[in-house]
């Protein structure tokens, strides 16, 4: 069993791990279970074996992952109620890091996440709990998704626009300061916007919408879908502008480039794909990793971003784009 994180990019850097176990373990039957929404956003990989939707609560996933006959849990999570949970599912073989003092709910205790370094690798280590070598830096899986083949779009030129993050506010860039960027790309590379957004974030897509429209430029605002649906629209764009959300990881597996503003947190901890990805940051800044959901001062780890800088970022990326080789993360 490997019982998932819970944020939607965390669960995209999961899959370099569940492909190695997929290449190490052939006779293995991997499980994954996590939130109900995760079925859909991993479905058609062919690393795991069947995927287990968790309800709330410590006891109901008990319940859930009891009759599924683990051997061995894997838990990504840090918390105390995911390994409280497979313990009582009476899971004999617990393996996970030590965090919130829950090390006696766990038979293998892995040493703390510690300093920064991206999260794929950060899973990748506990292989070496199951004496599989981890790979080296730079020889790891991709991340990878799978898409419909049917789901790319060639009738528009799109450049897609995921202005929202669930982390909280303090990840998004001020409207003020993306609208004329949005413009000025879109103008210059010919292309369309098509927004992307969770459905709790209707109403921030809504308003970028009118925005952009009310500066002379018509986007595209889909009606609210699942993960599913994230997925096959973030394969239609040539390039992605976004917070570090989980729309950047979904790109970034599907191959999509990104252009990804950065401020309260750190991107080490998300860096992957680099050769697909353009980051902005005002890295001069003294209150950068502050990993507030809400600035307590006056936001300049975005605001000083400018308008020009991320328009630029887009038309390089998109000028790239034709150079670059099809990336072997985005499978269909």
């Amino acid at each position: 069993l490997i019982r998932l994180p819970n944020p939607v990019g965390d669960v995209v850097m999961t899959t370099p791990l569940l492909r190695v176990l997929r290449e190490r373990l052939p006779e293995t039957r991997l499980i994954v279970a996590g939130k109900p929404v995760f079925g859909s956003l991993l479905s058609g990989l062919d690393t795991i074996d069947a995927f287990v939707p968790l309800p709330s609560g410590v006891r109901a996933q008990a319940r859930v992952l009891r009759p599924i006959g683990a051997e061995l849990a894997l838990i990504l999570p840090n918390s105390w109620s995911s390994a409280l949970a497979t313990r009582l599912a009476g899971i004999p073989v617990r393996i996970g890091r030590r965090a919130q003092g829950r090390g006696a709910l766990l038979s293998v205790r892995l040493p703390a996440v510690g300093p920064a370094r991206p999260m794929t690798r950060v899973y990748l280590e506990m292989l070496a709990a199951l004496r599989i070598p981890v790979p080296s830096v730079g020889a790891e899986p991709r991340a990878e998704l799978v898409v419909p083949p049917e789901a790319g779009d060639g009738e528009a030129n799109w450049i897609g626009v995921a202005p929202g993050a669930a982390f909280g506010p303090s990840k998004c860039y001020p409207l003020d300061q993306l609208v004329p960027a949005v413009v000025e790309l879109c103008e210059k590379a010919q292309a369309r916007p098509l927004l992307i957004g969770s459905p709790s974030e209707q109403d921030q897509l809504a308003e970028t919408a009118a925005a952009l429209r009310q500066a002379g430029l018509e986007s595209e605002l889909p009606e609210p879908g699942d993960l599913a649906a994230a997925k096959r629209r973030i394969a239609r764009c040539a390039l992605l502008v976004t917070m570090d959300s989980g729309a950047r990881h979904i790109a970034a597996a599907l191959g999509v480039p990104q252009v990804v503003l950065y401020g309260p947190t750190h991107p080490e901890w998300s860096a992957h794909a680099l050769d697909t990805t353009t980051i902005l940051r005002r890295n001069e800044l003294d209150c950068l990793n502050c990993h507030e959901k809400v600035c307590p001062i006056d936001h300049r780890c975005m605001t000083r971003i400018a308008p020009a800088d991320l328009a630029a970022a887009g038309l390089a990326q998109l000028a790239g784009n034709a150079k670059r080789a099809p990336q072997s993360g985005a499978r269909s």
